[in-house]
């Protein structure tokens, strides 16, 4: 047999305890106060490497932070919003999508709130942010519209009416709310039940909410006037 491809799967193995190591050391330094420094050089002293070996790894530093994204995603359970599309109904994906998104949010909760502070000088970071925000409207806008579907042909709602709708679930379900919930003193617990009541009595149907009801007028009706 040869040595070969067993060199081949060491190599591999390597190369991927090594770009773990690297998505560690960013995550690592973002979650450390007073630190502000996330350029190449930095990561590359915390993780021991070569500054040419995370280039190598991640191809650019934009390449090493979508990277460190989707790490995040795996630590915070991320993976569980297929079990919002597969929701048997509407209310149970909200309930899900709620509970999703505060467990992806309190799992590393300094770190999240280092990145979205950093967005607003970094363009790089503010891109990757905003590109994972727009994957929770789009989460939002495809249970309002399992939620129109379900309401029948007998209520019509605008697409205005429903975008007004997902933006209001998103929001509802942003690191921005969790983190005002949970600097107030509230546990997770608490904080998934507030916002799951929220986000249903905002858009639990097209017939019975405001933000998605559909505003038909009323004619007016007249009084029979006497015969003159």
């Amino acid at each position: 047999m040869s040595p070969r491809p067993y060199r081949m799967e060491k190599r591999r193995v390597a190369a991927t305890a090594t770009r773990a190591r690297i998505l560690e050391a960013t995550r690592q330094l973002l979650a450390e106060q007073g630190t502000s420094d996330l350029s190449m050089d930095a990561i590359a002293r915390r993780a021991d490497v070569a500054r040419l070996t995370i280039y190598y790894q991640f191809k650019s530093r934009r390449g090493l932070l979508e990277a460190l994204y989707d790490y995040l995603a795996m630590r915070g359970n991320m993976q569980r919003m297929a079990e919002v599309f597969h929701a048997p109904d509407p209310e149970q994906a909200i309930e899900r999508l709620v509970r999703t998104f505060v467990g992806f949010w309190s799992s590393d909760p300094l770190v999240m709130r280092r990145l979205r502070a950093m967005a607003s000088l970094d363009g790089e970071v503010e891109q990757g942010i905003r590109a994972r925000d727009a994957r929770r409207q789009h989460a939002s806008r495809e249970i309002l519209r399992r939620m129109s579907a379900a309401a029948g042909a007998s209520q019509v709602v605008s697409d205005k009416t429903t975008t007004a709708a997902a933006n209001l679930l998103s929001a509802l379900t942003s690191f921005e709310t969790y983190d005002a919930l949970a600097v107030a003193g509230h546990s997770q617990d608490e904080i998934i039940g507030m916002i799951t009541t929220l986000a249903k009595s905002a858009v639990t149907t097209p017939a019975e909410s405001v933000p998605l009801r559909a505003q038909a007028k009323t004619p007016v009706r007249r009084r029979p006037g006497r015969k003159r």
